[in-house]
């Protein structure tokens, strides 16, 4: 059964889904100078996509943690946790199909590398019967694969790279489709980037940027001019999942939003300034205390207590109703259609049983059998 995901409208109106299945096998690149929407667009594939297939998100900055109360994501605040107890938060992420979000947002650049190597390596790593198909986003790629080290010693940078390549390299056969977001082409590791077979482009103004933009949408230099002229929340979009040729898809509206948002004028203070200048000379302890402008961070939620949340099945959020009743006629035919599909696809003759069983099963669950009518004996 194809599942699309609706991302917006085209230039004429037109509804741009992308086929999940197909996301799946090929991979996503997102790329966009920051403004130009890149984490609504992920927002929006997250959301959309929720209840169809697990999901888990790399979020340097926090923004996505707030998935969590409209879709049931389970939070990771990796700051709170020793990098042994995230790689086994991510063994247990993938027994139980949870969808999760892991926040980087309280470690250094470096903590961010370590965490999100350990955590993707971990994914990969996984045993064989728990390759269950995931979405695996990465938010600021270039910060976990960059073509050079910069403030990081090169042990950290050939660590997160390495487990970023294995995502996007070899992750499709573990049933891990990596979908990333850049501000910048140009930092993100070629081998990398590469490896996507399906495009999200953004605005951009740097010439450099917009020259490899350009050649993975097979646009000629002359008009990767048009880049830099899209407007907030427009992408051009190519790729087997989303169209064969180079579209404009502005992206649709989404019902949750990041914790930070894009700044916003407010009126300046009306005192004088002498009043200003006494404020600001007080001496330290008579100065008073400002209220605080963010939420206060939520207590440290113990490992065991984490581990639990991953193995409970998340609450629906609306009540599903119940799968109607299938005759034997529908029945086979579908069990029919579902093993002739397993046996056109060329690698199925290199897979062992227990995968094509696995592959059998989810393709049965996605046609609508609650219970497939073979098991592995």
């Amino acid at each position: 059964m194809t599942v699309r995901v609706d991302m917006g409208t085209d230039e004429r109106g037109s509804s741009v889904p992308i086929d999940l299945e197909e996301l799946l096998a090929t991979r996503l690149l997102v790329q966009g100078n920051s403004g130009s929407g890149k984490s609504h667009l992920l927002r929006r594939l997250l959301e959309k996509s929720a209840g169809q297939v697990q999901q888990v998100v790399i979020d340097p900055e926090g923004d996505f943690v707030t998935l969590s109360k409209a879709y049931g994501h389970v939070v990771i605040e990796a700051g709170d946790y020793a990098e042994r107890e995230v790689g086994r938060f991510a063994s247990r992420i993938r027994e139980h199909r949870a969808s999760v979000v892991l926040s980087l947002e309280g470690l250094e650049i470096e903590g961010q590398m370590r965490c999100a190597a350990t955590f993707l390596n971990a994914l990969f790593d996984a045993p064989r019967e728990h390759w269950y198909p995931a979405l695996v986003v990465v938010d600021e790629a270039q910060l976990f694969a960059p073509t050079t080290g910069g403030e990081v010693t090169e042990e950290v940078r050939r660590a997160s790279l390495s487990a970023m390549t294995n995502l996007m390299c070899r992750g499709r056969k573990r049933g891990l489709a990596g979908v990333i977001a850049t501000q910048r082409l140009a930092k993100l590791a070629k081998n990398v980037a590469a490896e996507a077979s399906n495009f999200l482009m953004g605005r951009t103004f740097l010439d450099i940027d917009m020259a490899r933009a350009a050649d993975l949408l097979g646009m000629e230099r002359r008009q990767a001019d048009s880049i830099r002229d899209l407007a907030r929340g427009t992408f051009l979009a190519l790729g087997p999942a989303v169209s064969r040729r180079p579209i404009t898809v502005k992206i649709g509206a989404v019902e949750t939003s990041a914790r930070s948002g894009s700044p916003k004028l407010t009126p300046l203070p009306d005192a004088p300034p002498p009043d200003l200048q006494e404020l600001l000379f007080a001496p330290v302890e008579e100065a008073p205390t400002l209220p605080m402008t963010f939420d206060p961070r939520p207590r440290r939620v113990p490992a065991e207590e984490l581990m639990a949340d991953l193995g409970r099945p998340p609450l629906p959020t609306t009540a599903a109703p119940p799968p109607p009743e299938m005759d034997e006629a529908e029945v086979e035919a579908i069990y029919e259609q579902v093993l002739r599909a397993i046996v056109d696809d060329p690698e199925s003759t290199f897979r062992p049983a227990s995968v094509l069983f696995q592959d059998f099963q989810v393709r049965c669950r996605m046609a609508g059998l609650a219970r497939p009518p073979l098991d592995l004996n």
